[in-house]
């Protein structure tokens, strides 16, 4: 395990997992509603410290706008809505974080509470999601076993094209299954983290 540094850009001057074996994965932990998550550093693009979004005419309820970044424009996600932890939108403030991912070529944009680690998984520490009605289960890949505690791991792609519907709210449109790939952008990517994430 490697805790975060303050200064990301100094830390991932080469893509994070270069170096870590077949069988061993990487992942960023986070918080959000309360608790513990974790995404595939490979999706990673970049943490950027909460910054006010631009709202959406007509947007879903998880939606909150979109930001800037070097020319793209990307979505913004309230994730705890979204898959279901909570059934009301956050209120934003400083101390959360955007989680910038690429999935399947498109750019998504998650708000959550902090950000907390980079772990090491090995294939084996990671157990089937149990499948239990009205849980969010279906947006995780698996539960990660991390010493005495269990890291959820987030399914990006079901995140990517799935969202929680709540009563009166608008249906959510879903987009279509894509295939699990690895971007091929990613293998020669210089991982951009910009501001200070508090760890």
């Amino acid at each position: 395990m490697s805790a975060l540094p303050k200064n990301l850009e100094d830390e991932f001057e080469t893509p994070p997992g270069a170096e870590v074996s077949a069988e061993t994965r990487q992942f960023i932990t986070f918080g959000c509603a309360g608790q513990n998550f974790g995404v595939d550093i490979m999706s990673m693009r970049e943490i950027r410290n909460w910054s006010p979004v631009t709202p959406l005419p007509g947007r879903k309820p998880d939606v909150l706008g979109v930001i800037e970044i070097r020319g793209r424009v990307v979505p913004v996600h309230d994730l705890a809505l979204r898959i279901g932890c909570s059934s009301e939108r956050s209120t934003q403030h400083e101390g959360q974080v955007i989680l910038v991912l690429k999935i399947a070529g498109h750019d998504m944009g998650l708000l959550v509470d902090s950000v907390s680690d980079i772990i090491d998984i090995k294939a084996e520490d990671i157990l089937p999601v149990p499948q239990i009605e009205g849980s969010a289960a279906r947006f995780l890949g698996g539960i990660a076993r991390q010493g005495d505690t269990l890291v959820a791991i987030l399914d990006e792609e079901t995140v990517l094209r799935e969202a929680v519907e709540f009563a009166g709210s608008e249906v959510l449109e879903q987009m279509e299954p894509v295939e699990r790939s690895i971007d091929p952008e990613l293998e020669d990517t210089e991982f951009v983290f910009v501001d200070e994430v508090q760890a």
